[in-house]
C-alpha cells in the first residue's frame, strides 16, 4: 500500500507489488490446499445462523465487516477484484458455519460444472461426508473447546475461535474499528502487531483468502471468475476439453519459470510482523497455517541463501526439460 492513502500498492520485493506476486506465483503456492489431518470429534455443534441465500454464516455482521477490511488488505483490488470484492470473506464465513447446513459446505460436488459444456453444474451440490470426515472437519473448524472427551490427542483451537478472537483483537488494536482505518494504516497494523490473536488470525486468514480467490466459485470466492482471470487459468474445461491445436500449443510457464525473487516475495507477503514465524510460508500441508511451513523451509537453510538455491534448482529443471 502507498503511504499517502491513495490505495496504490507499494512494491514489496524488487519493485513488485503484492498482487503481481500473487498472480505470478500462484502456480507455485496454491497447489496444496485443504490438506492434512485432524483429530476426530463428536462435539456439540456451535450455533450458526443462515444468510438469506441459505449459506452458512458464523460471524456477526460487525465481524464480517472487519474480515472484509482484512481481506481487502491481504489481496487488494487493482484492475481485477481482490479478495474482498471477489467474495472471499463470505466464503470464509460459510466455511466457519459449514455444519449449519446439510450436507456441510466442505466439498463441492462433481464431476462437472456447466463451465465446460456440461448441461448442469454438479459443483453446486455439496457432498455428504463420511463419519470420519465429519468428525475431522468439525474439530478443525470448531476445535475441542476444553472438552476432555475430545482432547485425547491434545487441545485443538478451531478456526471459529481463531477468527472470532482475532477479528476482535484487530478492532481493539484499531481503537474500535479496523474497517475504518485507511488502507496504509491497516497494512501497517497487520505488519507490526505483536498480538498473538492477530498473528494467529493472519496465519489462517491469508491461506484461506488465497484458496477462495483461486478456487472454484461454488465455494463462495472467485466471484465472476476474477481469481482465475487474474492468473490466466482456464478453469474446469471438461467435458468439452481442448482442441488438438490447443493441446499442441506451447505450454504456459509453470513452476520452473517462476523467478526466485517471486517465490521469496510470496514468502514475504505474509504480514506477520513481529512474529517468530515471519515469512515462513503461504500454505500448509497440515492445518492450513502459514507457520506450518517453517520446518520445510528450515530444511533449506537460512533465507539469505534461499534465492540462489531456488534459482539453481530452476535452471536445473530447465536444462532437464
Amino acid at each position: 500500500m502507498d503511504d499517502e492513502g491513495t490505495g496504490a500498492q507499494a512494491p514489496l520485493t524488487g519493485g513488485v507489488t503484492r498482487r503481481v506476486l500473487l498472480r505470478d506465483g500462484t502456480a507455485a503456492t496454491v497447489a496444496v490446499l485443504l490438506a492434512g489431518s485432524a483429530t476426530a470429534t463428536t462435539g456439540d455443534a456451535i450455533a450458526v445462523g443462515l444468510r438469506a441465500d441459505g449459506r452458512a454464516a458464523f460471524l456477526t455482521a460487525a465481524e464480517l465487516r472487519t474480515l472484509r477490511a482484512l481481506c481487502a488488505v491481504l489481496i487488494p483490488t487493482d484492475d481485477l477484484p481482490g479478495a474482498a470484492d471477489a467474495g472471499c470473506p463470505e466464503a470464509i464465513d460459510a466455511l466457519l458455519g459449514a455444519f449449519a447446513v446439510s450436507p456441510p459446505r466442505i466439498w463441492a460436488g462433481g464431476g462437472f460444472s456447466d463451465r465446460g459444456g456440461a448441461p448442469r453444474n454438479d459443483f453446486v451440490r455439496f457432498l455428504e461426508l463420511d463419519r470420519y470426515e465429519r468428525r475431522a472437519w468439525r474439530i478443525r473448524i470448531e476445535g475441542t473447546r476444553g472438552l476432555q472427551r475430545l482432547e485425547w490427542a491434545g487441545p485443538v483451537r478451531g478456526w471459529q475461535a481463531v477468527y472470532r478472537e482475532g477479528l476482535a483483537a484487530l478492532d481493539r488494536a484499531a481503537r474500535g474499528d479496523f474497517a475504518a482505518l485507511p488502507v496504509p494504516a491497516a497494512d501497517t497494523l497487520l505488519r507490526t502487531s505483536r498480538d498473538p490473536d492477530v498473528q494467529e488470525l493472519l496465519d489462517v486468514a491469508f491461506p484461506h483468502a488465497i484458496e477462495f480467490l483461486y478456487g472454484a466459485p461454488e465455494y463462495g470466492g472467485n466471484r465472476d471468475l476474477a481469481g482465475w482471470r487474474a492468473i490466466g487459468y482456464d478453469g474446469d474445461t471438461l467435458p468439452r476439453g481442448y482442441t488438438p491445436e490447443q493441446i499442441a500449443a506451447p505450454p504456459e510457464p509453470g513452476l520452473a519459470a517462476v523467478p526466485a525473487e517471486i517465490l521469496l516475495g510470496l514468502l514475504d507477503l505474509a504480514p506477520l510482523g513481529g512474529s517468530s514465524e515471519l515469512v515462513h510460508g503461504l500454505t500448509s500441508r497440515s492445518g492450513e497455517r502459514l507457520s506450518d511451513l517453517r520446518a520445510d523451509l528450515g530444511a533449506l537453510g537460512d533465507l539469505d541463501g534461499l534465492g540462489a538455491r531456488l534459482a539453481a534448482l530452476q535452471e536445473e529443471v530447465r536444462r532437464g526439460a
